[in-house]
C-alpha cells in the first residue's frame, strides 16, 4: 500500500512539474509572439504609411469627394494600402497579439485622425467592393451599403478603441481632432458597420458604451 501511495504521489509530482514547465514554455511562447507582433506593428507604422495618411488628409481637406479619389488610380491605391495596413494592425489587437493599452498609448492619435480623413473614401471603396455586384437588386444593394463590413473590419475596431481613449483620456485633443474636418466629437464608426465578432471583442473588453 505505502509503495502505491508513492508512485502516485511521484506521477503526481511529476505531472505537476510538467505542467508547470509546459505552462512556463507556453508563457515564453506567448511573451515572444507578442513581442514580434509589437515588432511587426512598429515597422508597419512607416514613414510609407504615415505619408499616405497626410495625402489622404490634404485631399480631405481640400475638399476632394468621394468620386474624385476613387477615379485616380494612384489615390485609390493609397486609401487601399494604407487602410490594408491599418487593418492588418487591427487583426493583431483582435487576436490579442498586441495590446488595445498599446495602440491607444502610442497611435491612437494617429488612428482616430486618418479615419476622419479617409472615412468617405473608405467607405466608397468599400461600398464598390462589397455591394457592387451587378446581380443584387437596388434594394440588396442598399441593406449591403447599410450593414457590416467585411472588408477593413478590423481597422473599424482600431478606430472604436483610438476614439474611446482619446476622448475620454485627452477631451480637449479629441475635439481639436473633429474640428479640424468640422464635426463634433462622437463615435465615427456607426455600430452597424460593425460585424459581430468584432461588436463582441468590443463589448468583452469594455467598450460597449460606444457601439
Amino acid at each position: 500500500m505505502n509503495v502505491t501511495l508513492a508512485i502516485l504521489t511521484l506521477a503526481s509530482t511529476i505531472a505537476t512539474v510538467m505542467m508547470a514547465v509546459t505552462i512556463y514554455e507556453l508563457d515564453i511562447a506567448i511573451k515572444e509572439l507578442n513581442f514580434e507582433s509589437i515588432s511587426a506593428t512598429y515597422e508597419m507604422m512607416d514613414d510609407e504609411l504615415k505619408g499616405q495618411l497626410r495625402n489622404i488628409k490634404s485631399w480631405k481637406l481640400q475638399g476632394l469627394s468621394a468620386e474624385e479619389v476613387l477615379k485616380d488610380p494612384k489615390k485609390l491605391e493609397a486609401v487601399r494600402e494604407a487602410s490594408k495596413t491599418l487593418d492588418r494592425i487591427g487583426y493583431f489587437v483582435y487576436r490579442d497579439l498586441v495590446g488595445d493599452w498599446f495602440i491607444q498609448e502610442q497611435y491612437a492619435g494617429l488612428i482616430l485622425d486618418s479615419f476622419l480623413a479617409m472615412k468617405d473614401y473608405l467607405k466608397a471603396l468599400r461600398d464598390s467592393s462589397e455591394c457592387g455586384d451587378t446581380s443584387l437588386s437596388e434594394r440588396e444593394q442598399a441593406v449591403c451599403k447599410k450593414g457590416p463590413w467585411f472588408m477593413r473590419r478590423f481597422y473599424l475596431l482600431l478606430v472604436v478603441i483610438s476614439y474611446a481613449y482619446l476622448c475620454e483620456k485627452f477631451p480637449f485633443q479629441c475635439e481639436s481632432t473633429f474640428r479640424r474636418y468640422g464635426l463634433k466629437p462622437q463615435n465615427p464608426v456607426p455600430s452597424e458597420w460593425l460585424e459581430q465578432d468584432v461588436k463582441k471583442w468590443l463589448k468583452k473588453r469594455g467598450y460597449g458604451r460606444h457601439l
